[in-house]
């Protein structure tokens, strides 16, 4: 187990560091949510197989910074997901979701599908993926002008030596554009390394808390920007 942690910790640090040093703006944010999500069988028997989630996720500059907010504690981004999935089994799913993103500047709507696959769990841990294809378009633009991007999430998880109920959680998301838009040109656009915990507070209840390492490419693909973030989210099970 030991090895394999060793492994992982040694992979999220490498995408991290993985950033080019020149050019590159530092910004510190966090970003807090609230996520729910349930079965569709208890509607319907014909429906046990179909899952419903929502996320609301609120982005806040904590300190003053000339690009994001002339103020702490400032709100730059809020952002609603709901999604909807088709479980093949325990492991296997695909899934349709929407996501609208208000920013200071301009409004985003996003519509996204996506599969996903977990391992069931073992001595060395769960590992999940999930590929995910977003259409993105902005609310100021020709809505001809749409963003394609793929994501690719990696992530391994692994319970506490003498906390079981508490799993420590490494993962990865790289992100890409399949086109040349308004959002930005073709190639690499983001990649998001992400460490931290995930506690149990009732059976239907779970907390996770950690850090998170967002790199962007900006559009000009000469300039880049390191985000650093307390990621918190408040998980509810119906």
């Amino acid at each position: 187990m030991r090895k394999q942690m060793r492994k992982w910790i040694a992979f999220v640090l490498t995408a991290v560091l993985a950033a080019p040093a020149g050019a590159v703006q530092n910004a510190f944010f966090g970003w807090y949510g609230l996520s729910a999500g349930g079965s569709l069988g208890t509607l319907s028997p014909k429906l046990e197989k179909f899952s419903w989630s929502f996320l609301n996720q609120a982005r806040l500059s904590h300190v003053p910074q000339t690009q994001f907010a002339d103020t702490a504690n400032k709100l730059t981004e809020n952002l609603v997901f709901v999604q909807f999935n088709y479980r093949f089994d325990d492991q296997l799913h695909v899934g349709l979701g929407y996501t609208h993103d208000w920013l200071d500047r301009f409004n985003e709507n996003r519509a996204y599908e996506e599969i996903g696959w977990r391992s069931h769990p073992a001595d060395w841990g769960r590992f999940t993926t999930r590929t995910r294809l977003e259409q993105r378009v902005n609310s100021k633009l020709d809505s001809n002008d749409m963003g394609l991007r793929i994501r690719e999430l990696l992530q391994w998880s692994h319970p506490l030596p003498g906390w079981p109920r508490v799993n420590f959680i490494l993962n990865d998301e790289v992100m890409w554009y399949l086109n040349s838009s308004a959002w930005r040109s073709d190639g690499f656009a983001e990649n998001r390394a992400f460490a931290g915990f995930g506690i149990p507070l009732t059976a239907k209840t779970r907390l996770t808390v950690g850090y998170l390492n967002q790199f962007v490419r900006k559009g000009t693909s000469k300039a880049s920007q390191l985000n650093h973030a307390l990621f918190v989210n408040l998980g509810l099970r119906f």
